[in-house]
C-alpha cells in the first residue's frame, strides 16, 4: 500500500460506479432491532476502519460468505463446518449506491500500490500491537474523501467472493441500503 500521504491523492485519482444488488449480513439475534447498525464497527474497529474513528457496514455477496466472515462457518479438512454460537440471523440486503469503488479491478489495486494478498492480510494483531492495518489507513483515506460511498473488496475468508463496505455517514442524496423483509418484521434501512 501506497504511503498515506500519497495515498491520498491516489485516492482521489480512483474511478467510482453506481452498483445495486442484494448483499448479506449475519448479526446476532438480540441485534435484530437494529439490523443496519455499524456501531458495534465503531466500538471495535474492523478490517477498513479503526475502533473510535467513523463506522462502516460490512455486507457479504452471499450467504456463506456471511458466515465465513463471521467465523460461524469454518473450513476444515473435511470440507466446510458450522460452528456453534448464539442465535443469528442472516439478513438479504438490497443495496443502491452511486460512489462505489471496486477493490476487485486490477487498476484500482494499481493505482493504490496495493495487492489482494495485502488487502486479505490478518489485520487484528497490528492493532494489538497499537498499528494501524494498511486496509484501516485506506478506509480512513477514502472515508476523508467524502464522495465515496463504498468499497467492494475481496473476502479476506475466500478472496473469490466479494464484500462491500458501505460508509453510512457518506451515503449520497438517493443512495439506498435497506433489508428485504417481506414478513414486516425487520424493517431497517439506511438512511
Amino acid at each position: 500500500m501506497l504511503p498515506r500521504d500519497e495515498l491520498v491523492v491516489a485516492v482521489q485519482g480512483l474511478s467510482t460506479s453506481p452498483r445495486e444488488g442484494l448483499a448479506f449480513r449475519l448479526i446476532l439475534a438480540r441485534y435484530a432491532a437494529t439490523a443496519l447498525s455499524s456501531i458495534g464497527s465503531l466500538r471495535v474497529g474492523g478490517r477498513y476502519n479503526q475502533r473510535d474513528r467513523f463506522e462502516a457496514l460490512y455486507l457479504a455477496s452471499s450467504p456463506v460468505t456471511a458466515l465465513r466472515e463471521v467465523e460461524a462457518l469454518v473450513e476444515t479438512a473435511e470440507g466446510l463446518r458450522g460452528v456453534k454460537g448464539p442465535p443469528r440471523i442472516l439478513l438479504s440486503v438490497d443495496y443502491r449506491l452511486h460512489a462505489v469503488v471496486d477493490l476487485m479491478e486490477p487498476l484500482a489495486l494499481q493505482t493504490l500500490g496495493t495487492t489482494i494478498a495485502e488487502i486479505c492480510a490478518p489485520w487484528r494483531a497490528l492493532n494489538a500491537a497499537g498499528l494501524a492495518a494498511p486496509t484501516q489507513v485506506l478506509g480512513e483515506v477514502v472515508h476523508d474523501q467524502a464522495s465515496i460511498e463504498a468499497l467492494r473488496v475481496p473476502s479476506a475468508r475466500d478472496p473469490s467472493t466479494k464484500n462491500l463496505i458501505i460508509l453510512p455517514d457518506r451515503l449520497l442524496h438517493g443512495s439506498t441500503v435497506r433489508v428485504f423483509d417481506d414478513s414486516g418484521l425487520i424493517d431497517a434501512h439506511l438512511p
